[in-house]
């Protein structure tokens, strides 16, 4: 069984997925978040109706979403309760977020580029939009929206020692419209660019860098950037 949260949450299983929304959605993403731990009734009315606007049928309304939650996973045995606790067993693997997660680590260890690229590929396939989307849960999402980035950072890293420089400079210039301000994209973008014999752009993104970061942030370029930018002055 894999749980789905990049995007509209559904439960995939042997056969059509689960699509779970409304509040039910918000009760099961709060358990996700949770998994293998108790969670009150309290804590569950807190992400459903937030800012203390619960009804005063709220512990009726939360019984009957993990009743229809219970009905409708393919293993009910997962969501168990214990009086007003609830706890949903899963492992990390069993959360696309979990597996999206694992993988940028072991992508970035593996010694075959394509290797890494085809599981890096695959992570990024699981998302099919806004994690938790039209839930409450917008600390979460950006989390994985950066988790998303990391993974084509990564991307970008592994594709030119297969021979797809072009393409890592696309996918970089595409995470930095995103998140401008993301200086080891730009420390990428400046190093595939002078790896690719395009030394005036690389020179050119690092000032781009420089310029953004000091009107931003008020910071002068990191280590990996000013390495980036050495590294094309040498002619490396």
């Amino acid at each position: 069984m894999l749980f789905h949260v990049l995007g509209p949450i559904e439960v995939h299983a042997a056969g059509e997925p689960l699509a779970v929304a409304g509040k039910p959605a918000t009760v099961l993403a709060t358990l996700l978040l949770h998994r293998n731990a108790w969670v009150s009734l309290d804590e569950l009315a807190d992400q459903v109706w937030p800012h203390g606007r619960a009804p005063l049928s709220a512990v009726a309304n939360l019984r009957t979403y993990v009743w229809r939650l219970r009905r409708g996973l393919p293993e009910p045995g997962r969501l168990d309760r214990l009086g007003d606790l609830y706890r949903l067993q899963a492992r990390p693997d069993e959360v696309d977020a979990g597996r999206a997660a694992e993988i940028l680590g072991d992508a970035a260890r593996v010694a075959d580029p394509a290797v890494g690229l085809s599981m890096v590929d695959e992570a990024l396939g699981w998302w099919r939009g806004r994690p938790y989307a039209g839930l409450p849960f917008a600390v979460e999402a950006d989390q994985l929206n950066e988790l998303r980035l990391d993974l084509r950072e990564l991307r970008a890293a592994l594709l030119p020692a297969l021979g797809r420089p072009a393409e890592a400079v696309t996918e970089l210039r595409t995470v930095l419209t995103v998140a401008p301000l993301r200086e080891a994209a730009w420390a990428g973008l400046v190093r595939t660019l002078a790896a690719a014999g395009r030394r005036a752009e690389a020179l050119l993104a690092y000032r781009r860098a420089a310029e953004l970061l000091g009107a931003e942030l008020g910071v002068e370029p990191g280590p990996e950037l000013a390495a980036a930018r050495r590294l094309v002055l040498a002619g490396v």
